[in-house]
């Protein structure tokens, strides 16, 4: 009954990272209108790799006690080649990510320059910008003349 304990923990503590990892997958291969291809592909190839790396990792997690029944030697071995291949696999995997997270981004305008079709930079408003143009209605200069609006009630002037 322990074996069974100890391989349901084992499953459960990685279960979290195998679905994180495999929802990635999915959203990443229905994403294709959004994601540019060569970012699509590198985000998918990171994530299977660290699924891989997660799958050895789980693996070796689970065959533990069997490599250590085997002896010590058996055991050092095993656990420098699972060592070796995660060493090289996790880093592998997140650098993929990375790439496909910077692939496919055009490089920043130069300073001083707007991008295409982005908003002006920041400084000071034209001359004109907060003249109002020539048709906008213009309030009387007195204030006791008549109202050009419709809605406001009449002043009885003596």
């Amino acid at each position: 009954m322990s074996d069974v304990r100890y391989l349901l923990v084992q499953v459960a503590m990685d279960l979290p990272t195998l679905m994180v990892l495999i929802t990635g997958g999915v959203l990443a291969t229905s994403a294709r209108g959004r994601l540019p291809g060569a970012a699509r592909r590198l985000l998918l190839a990171g994530l299977a790799v660290l699924l891989a790396a997660t799958l050895i990792s789980l693996v070796w997690s689970v065959a533990l006690p069997w490599a250590v029944t085997g002896g010590t030697a058996r055991f050092s071995a095993l656990s420098l080649v699972v060592g070796v291949i995660n060493a090289l696999l996790f880093p592998a995997g997140v650098g993929l990510l990375i790439a496909a997270a910077l692939v496919g981004h055009r490089r920043a305008p130069a300073p001083g320059t707007a991008a295409p079709g982005a908003p002006t930079a920041w400084g000071p408003p034209p001359a004109d910008a907060y003249r109002p143009p020539a048709d906008a209605h213009q309030p009387p200069a007195d204030p006791y003349g008549p109202s050009a609006d419709p809605y406001r009630p009449p002043t009885v002037t003596r």
